[in-house]
């Protein structure tokens, strides 16, 4: 057992990794940072057009879900107020027993 661990020490010793050089290469990121720089505005939206989309639906849907919320407590409380106010003028002796 002791014989296979140096067998691979010295495998890993002696490899190396050596890649095949490309003159090229800095040109070539530079080119692609270039690039980068030079997005504009309706390309970014083409980009990121569903994000968008699924951002500006999910707020629509948050908004709408919450004015309902609120206008829906606002009926209840008007409700509230109306139903006193019929109540006090069919009959005086109610607005006693409603302020207790």
């Amino acid at each position: 057992m002791n014989t296979s661990r140096d067998k691979l020490s010295e495998t890993l010793q002696d490899w190396r990794v050596k890649p095949p050089s490309d003159p090229g290469f800095r040109a070539a990121v530079w080119r692609r940072i270039g690039q980068q720089g030079e997005a504009t505005w309706p390309a970014y939206l083409r980009a990121h057009t569903a994000a968008w989309a699924v951002a500006a639906v999910l707020t629509f849907s948050v908004a709408g879900v919450a004015g309902r919320a609120l206008a829906q407590a606002r009926v209840e409380a008007d409700r509230e107020t109306m139903v006193v106010s019929y109540l006090v003028e069919l009959d005086p002796r109610a607005q006693a027993i409603l302020k207790q």
